[in-house]
Order: C-alpha cells, then sequence, then structure tokens
C-alpha cells in the first residue's frame, strides 16, 4: 500500500513540475524590484514583495530541499540493503520529500484556480476570450501605487549623481622593472657590472691625479629613462608651477625625485633620454673642472675622454686600445 502511495505521489510530483514552471518557478529574486528602491513603499509594493517571498519559498523548498532530502534517502537505500529500519527510514524521508512538495505545489494551484475565479478578468482583446495567467500575476498592486506620495515639499529619495573624478592630466613616472635600474634607485648610484674591466682602475687613476667623484658608470636605459621621466615631469609639463589640487600627489612624488636625483637647488638642467652607459665604456665624473688643460691631460693619460656633450657635461669615454696598467 505505501508503495503505491509513494508511485502515485511521485507522478504527481512530475505532473505539477511543468505547472511550476509556468508560474514563474524557479524565482531567485531579487524581492524588492531594483526600480523600486529609492522610495518609501506603498502598498502595492507590498503586495508585489508577497509574491515574490511566496515565489522564492517554493523555490528554495523545489530546487534545493526536495533534491537534497530525495538523494539522502538513495544514500539509505544504498547503505541499508538488508536493514529493515534503516530502508523505512529512507522511505519516511522520501515519502515526507515528495509529499511536502506536492502539498506545496497543490496550494499553489488551489489559489491559482480561486484568484481566476474572483479576478476573472476581461479579455485584453474585444471578442477574444479571457487570459488567465498565474495567482502571483494575477495579485498585483490593483493599481495603488508602488510608492507612497509624498506631498509638499517632499520628493521621493533620488541617487545622487555620480561624483566626477578629474585626473590630472600629466602622467605619473613610469615604475622601474629593471633589476640593475631598481638597485641604483635604491641609492647604490655606481655600479660596474656590465663595464669594461679598465673602466673602474682607469676611472679611479684618473681621480687619484685631479680629484673629483665617480657620480655614473654602468647606467641601463631603465634608469636613465627613469631621470628623463622626472625632468619631463617636472620642467617640460610644468609640474614644477602646477597649483592643480588633483596633481599634488604626483606633485609631491616627482619633487622627492627631483630631490633625490639632482637636489633642492636644480633648476631643470639638461637630461638626456637615451643612457650613453649602456655599453659599458662611460663614466660620469663630477666635482672637477673639466675643460682645465691640466684635466684633459690627465683624463688622455688615464685613456679617458672627455665627450662634451651639450647634456652631460660630466660623461667620459674609455679609450680603445689603452690600458691604465
Amino acid at each position: 500500500m505505501r508503495s503505491r502511495t509513494l508511485l502515485f505521489v511521485s507522478v504527481a510530483v512530475l505532473v505539477s513540475f511543468p505547472m511550476a514552471a509556468s508560474a514563474a518557478i524557479p524565482f531567485f529574486g531579487p524581492i524588492i524590484p531594483q526600480s523600486t528602491n529609492q522610495c518609501a513603499a506603498g502598498w502595492g509594493l507590498i503586495m508585489v514583495v508577497v509574491n515574490n517571498i511566496i515565489s522564492f519559498g517554493i523555490t528554495l523548498a523545489i530546487v534545493f530541499v526536495a533534491p537534497l532530502m530525495i538523494a539522502y534517502a538513495g544514500f539509505l537505500f544504498v547503505v541499508n540493503p538488508v536493514s529493515a529500519g534503516g530502508k523505512a527510514k529512507a522511505k519516511s524521508i522520501l515519502l515526507n520529500t515528495v509529499v511536502g512538495i506536492v502539498v506545496a505545489l497543490a496550494g499553489w494551484m488551489i489559489v491559482d484556480a480561486v484568484m481566476a475565479v474572483l479576478y476573472n478578468r476581461a479579455a485584453t482583446v474585444p471578442g477574444t476570450t479571457t487570459v488567465l495567467g498565474t495567482w502571483s500575476q494575477l495579485i498585483t498592486t490593483g493599481g495603488a501605487d508602488i510608492c507612497i506620495p509624498l506631498a509638499g515639499s517632499l520628493r521621493p529619495a533620488v541617487a545622487p549623481p555620480p561624483t566626477l573624478v578629474t585626473a590630472c592630466p600629466t602622467p605619473s613616472l613610469s615604475a622601474i622593472t629593471d633589476p640593475l635600474a631598481s638597485q641604483m634607485e635604491a641609492g647604490d648610484a655606481v655600479v660596474w657590472t656590465n663595464t669594461d674591466p679598465r673602466l673602474q682602475s682607469c676611472a679611479n687613476q684618473f681621480i687619484g691625479r685631479v680629484g673629483g667623484r665617480v657620480t655614473s658608470a654602468y647606467r641601463p636605459q631603465a634608469y636613465q629613462t627613469h631621470l628623463w621621466e622626472i625632468r619631463d615631469r617636472w620642467c617640460t609639463q610644468g609640474l614644477k608651477t602646477n597649483a592643480n589640487a588633483v596633481c599634488q600627489s604626483l606633485k609631491n612624488s616627482v619633487s622627492t625625485e627631483v630631490t633625490k636625483h639632482f637636489g633642492s637647488t636644480w633648476s631643470c638642467g639638461a637630461v638626456g633620454s637615451t643612457s650613453r652607459h649602456t655599453a659599458g665604456t662611460g663614466v660620469d665624473i663630477g666635482g672637477i673642472n673639466h675643460a682645465s688643460v691640466s684635466v684633459q691631460e690627465a683624463a688622455a693619460a688615464s685613456c679617458l675622454d672627455w665627450a662634451n656633450y651639450a647634456d652631460d657635461p660630466y660623461h667620459y669615454n674609455l679609450r680603445a686600445s689603452c690600458s691604465c696598467q
């Protein structure tokens, strides 16, 4: 007898599922329509929310709870193949689950039928039959306002207009990714890696004769680009005198870079965009009078030639086929 009851209930569930599909099931929200979330709720909105809650509740029962319970009952059948108690418990869970689904869907259909009779809406087109939807479609706002009308100067809440954020027209400094450039940016300004083996000894010999100090040996293009961008942003693009508030943060960061690399009294001297130190045969030496005849003679004796570039007056090139030993 219980087997027949279970079979009948299962058939009823299979027949009822298409009805649930036509009744807008499954329903996953939103419970409160997004078009009404900026006003005070009226009676019409309450009706809509109640309908959505019922639809969502039935969706949870059919889509989530019922499959889990049926799967659990099947699990009990599998693990209790010879246990009468286990099989009875599994049958009870399966039967109760299926009956619960039938009751939920039956309640839906009963309300659907009753509301269809009570409303009995007229056909929208003269000469045609009345078209009735699901009960959740029949129970509508009845013409009531979705939002409560506000009197006087009060108005429904309106979302504020989006805030327009204007970016600084001056581009930021490019990120440094080259390992040696990062090493130099961290404070190791003089890098002898990738230089000609003669360069360091010749530079030391030259400094021993005329004084001064080496300010740069090997310099990757990435680091030269960083120096050029600092001058470009600060001087060429006018960040130095820019009073625009949206550029203040960038101005502060570039100002820090200016002081770090060129000093606080720097007056936008020339900075080349291309590094002359990537070949490993060039060196920058500061603190001496490069144009002095004695300095140039000492440079030649140390296998160095003063290049006298307009944008780099500190640069010396290593002579080919010359040794400082």
